[in-house]
């Protein structure tokens, strides 16, 4: 593993991915976080490289053993040797894609329109965009709310907003541990959509990651979705991919 995806991955390990416990398992690391059970990127089996000969069951019965309801595997070019296999077990699929910022960006956005707040101005419009997410259940999705406390414990984070007539419409995460910044979970309400808000925290999130002497600032995207496109466009480059499996139960 390359040293900046090794930087980036051991980020996300201790912030947006870290739980309160960790123990070696058979293939890796099994993370958990007893205060937050039913986020899955809080608990977990992470693994790295794989000889050949490890199966995609072996993999299951750890996690169903240690009752991780996850796996991440951090060397794409197993995890997509595994992919088949889970796939005929039931486990649902997901390609993250780590993009660092590379260059100038290709299009400008009103960074001016962002503002830091603290982490409970973001809860509510947190909780609206969580409510569009059928797997999203109330005591889900307060999991996910409280575990933003707990990687500010872990990392430094900032939280940044977009406030319209007095209401937060868009936001974004800068978690960083001084010499590497992940922006992380951007997201901008649906009636808000198309307006350059994502742009913005996304541009203000990496001045301000720069500003605090990090020379590494990436952030996380969804392989198969359509915000890798917009990152590129503001001077984002691929680079590493990991593969996640998550239990069907």
């Amino acid at each position: 593993m390359k040293g900046e995806l090794r930087r980036a991955f051991e980020l996300v390990a201790t912030g947006d991915m870290g739980g309160e416990h960790t123990q070696v398992a058979r293939f890796g690391l099994a993370v958990s976080d007893p205060r937050v059970p039913l986020r899955y990127d809080s608990n977990y089996l992470v693994v790295d490289e794989l000889p050949a000969s490890v199966a995609a069951g072996e993999l299951a019965a750890e996690a169903l053993r240690l009752d991780r309801p996850a796996i991440m595997v951090r060397h794409q070019p197993t995890g997509e040797r595994l992919v088949p296999a889970f796939a005929a077990l039931g486990w649902q699929l997901h390609r993250g894609l780590l993009m660092a910022h590379r260059r100038p960006p290709d299009r400008t956005a009103p960074t001016e329109l962002v503002s830091e707040v603290d982490e409970a101005a973001l809860r509510p419009a947190r909780r609206r965009q969580l409510a569009g997410y059928p797997w999203a259940t109330p005591a889900v999705a307060e999991q996910l709310l409280d575990a933003k406390l707990l990687i500010a414990q872990a990392v430094r984070a900032r939280f940044f907003a977009v406030v319209v007539d007095g209401q937060v419409v868009a936001y974004a995460d800068l978690y960083d541990d001084g010499r590497t910044a992940q922006i992380e979970d951007v997201a901008t309400l649906d009636q808000h959509r198309g307006r350059g808000y994502a742009s913005a925290l996304v541009l203000r999130a990496l001045d301000e990651g720069r500003q605090s002497g990090c020379d590494l600032v990436f952030l996380v995207s969804d392989e198969d979705d359509w915000p890798k496109a917009l990152y590129r466009r503001l001077g984002f480059d691929d680079l590493g991919r990991y593969v996640k499996f998550i239990r069907p139960d």
